[in-house]
């Protein structure tokens, strides 16, 4: 340690006074004394502060991004030390990070963490101060729930008051030995781009780590084949910087020069990075947090709707039964007998949330259209007011838009239930003739009204059991209809979502598309079948792309298949 303080320059000395030893080295590694502060109380989203910022200084913000593994940890400590004016003859290495010892636990493959960490450094007689805001690695074993969160933090850090606003590169880590498109590099790459409005593709570069300094052809590739949106250079290959990822390797005479070269070569790439940074490229996030509140509303319209189809689906069979159970009865109708039949019976219950992740055991739901307004990733809003699916004091979700006071938050939500009942043809007449029967048996009030004047006639058995099945005809043709609206709806809220952001997450559109296909085709809608079927191969580029991110992401969104299908 000695050697090398007394080798190192007076800027470096001063950081060691306000730095903690880790290891004697060489190189001599220090962590950073920091002041450390929660933008949220939870602290989903952290500030660390090194130094004290001169108005002078002009800042520049950077967002590092890229799958777990990639050795993010490491790049941002050498974009530290770069702006520290840390030289390889220095002898020293410093770290900003979460404290990992010798064994650097936050490279490792496995995330800890879906806090958002933003670091700030201020060096006095540098006129530039660094933000950088580093997010966990997406795409660990935890599953797709966690890069959900992941990208919520991020929406947070955008949104609040004392947050970043604007943003100089988004950087996309990958590694350089690289060289084919996995499932789940696929599903990383489109979930780490969905956050972002179209406004920043030319702000993203590519971070090339544990580069031996050779053209890194296997990873470009690998991110051209993928689809990545990203600033072009001279020869119209996506901007990217190598980095080696050696600098706290322990020194060791036989491999000196090739640890001084991986330096070098890092150093490099953070001045050609630096340099690039130009002040008229800086992009204001605004449009990006408007894209995740509208991708938040849009995914809750979507699943509110899917509900709502499934359930006039439920309906449309209850309807049928009935229909069905007159027509093969028609002999005893018509010499006045009584006889039963059985119906599926399918209904609303409210019910607690149960084994659901920390962000989806909240819910807002409006108490008139007995919905799940905001079912997933509902925890943030305290009260139905402060929920992202309210607008003017309205939900935009709910079937009649109703206002945010007949709205309720709480650990509780709509669900989809059916049961077999047997049912006297007596006791469904009784139902169409008084809405105060005694019976248990209850029906759908849009089912019975436009047949309920019929019963109450004194026509012949024939004619009311005539009646009866041109108005289920009817209410079929009804519910039909009301289901292709639906569609529509959802095809919509699809097409927007898909519009507003640099590159949607297309394993929740493929998935809602799924859903969706074969409901366009029920409807009679087949040419809106066919523009969904294309819609799903654009999200990715190809049908293998398509099946790469829904492979790797079925298990997170398996969530869909339960609520919207449904169980009985």
């Amino acid at each position: 340690m000695a050697t090398g303080l007394q080798d190192s320059s007076l800027t470096v000395q001063d950081v060691i006074q306000k730095s903690k030893l880790i290891s004697e080295g060489p190189p001599a590694r220090y962590r950073l004394l920091t002041a450390r502060s929660n933008l949220y109380e939870k602290g989903s989203v952290r500030k660390w502060t090194f130094g004290q910022r001169d108005v002078k200084m002009q800042n520049k913000t950077i967002l590092l991004l890229g799958e777990t593994g990639t050795g993010k940890t490491t790049l941002i400590n050498a974009m530290v030390n770069y702006i520290l004016g840390v030289k390889f003859t220095d002898k020293v290495w410093f770290e900003i990070t979460e404290e990992g010892g010798d064994n650097h636990m936050s490279d490792q493959s496995e995330s800890q963490t879906t806090e958002i960490t933003v670091y700030k450094i201020f060096i006095q007689g540098n006129p530039i101060c660094l933000t950088i805001i580093d997010t966990p690695g997406y795409g660990d074993t935890r599953g797709a729930e966690y890069d959900k969160q992941i990208s919520e933090n991020l929406y947070k850090l955008f949104h609040n008051d004392t947050g970043v606003k604007e943003i100089d590169a988004v950087c996309l880590v990958v590694k350089a030995s690289v060289n084919q498109l996995s499932d789940r590099l696929q599903y990383v790459f489109n979930a780490v781009l969905s956050v972002f409005g179209k406004d920043i593709k030319d702000n993203i570069v590519i971070f090339v780590t544990h580069s031996d300094g050779m053209p890194p052809d296997d990873a470009l590739n690998t991110i051209k084949k993928a689809g990545v949106p990203c600033r072009k250079n001279k020869e119209n290959e996506p901007e990217h910087f190598l980095f080696n990822n050696r600098q706290i390797t322990k020194w060791n005479q036989t491999y000196i020069k090739a640890l001084q070269t991986a330096w070098e070569q890092t150093e490099h790439s953070l001045k050609g990075f630096f340099a690039s940074l130009k002040e008229n490229n800086r992009k204001s996030l605004q449009q990006s947090e408007k894209v995740q509140k509208k991708a938040k509303q849009l995914e809750a319209c979507i699943s509110n709707l899917q509900f709502r189809i499934d359930f006039v689906e439920r309906k449309h069979e209850e309807l049928t039964q009935i229909q069905k159970a007159l027509e093969e009865n028609r002999e005893k109708i018509k010499k006045n007998e009584n006889f039963t039949f059985t119906v599926t019976k399918c209904y609303k219950e409210k019910v607690p949330i149960e084994n659901a992740s920390q962000w989806d055991r909240m819910a807002t739901t409006c108490s008139v259209c007995e919905e799940n307004c905001h079912e997933y990733n509902c925890w943030y809003a305290w009260s139905p007011w402060w929920c992202e699916v309210m607008g003017n004091d309205h939900c935009i979700v709910c079937t009649s838009k109703c206002h945010y006071n007949i709205h309720v938050k709480e650990d509780k939500k709509y669900v989809r239930r059916s049961k077999e009942i047997i049912v006297m043809f007596d006791e469904f007449k009784k139902e169409y003739e008084s809405r105060n029967s005694a019976s248990d048996i209850t029906f759908d009030s849009k089912a019975v009204e436009n047949v309920k004047k019929e019963f109450e006639s004194s026509k012949k058995q024939e004619e009311e059991k005539t009646s009866i099945e041109k108005r289920l005809k009817e209410e079929l043709t009804k519910n039909e209809k009301e289901k292709a609206e639906l569609v529509d709806e959802v095809h919509t809220s699809i097409m927007k979502l898909s519009e507003i952001a640099l590159k949607s997450d297309s394993a929740y559109i493929v998935q809602c598309l799924d859903f969706l296909i074969p409901r366009a085709e029920e409807t009679g809608r087949y040419v809106l079948a066919q523009k969904l079927r294309e819609l799903r191969i654009i999200q990715l580029g190809s049908q293998e792309c398509v099946n790469a991110v829904m492979a790797y992401a079925r298990a997170g969104f398996s969530i869909i298949k339960d609520t919207f299908i449904g169980k009985k």
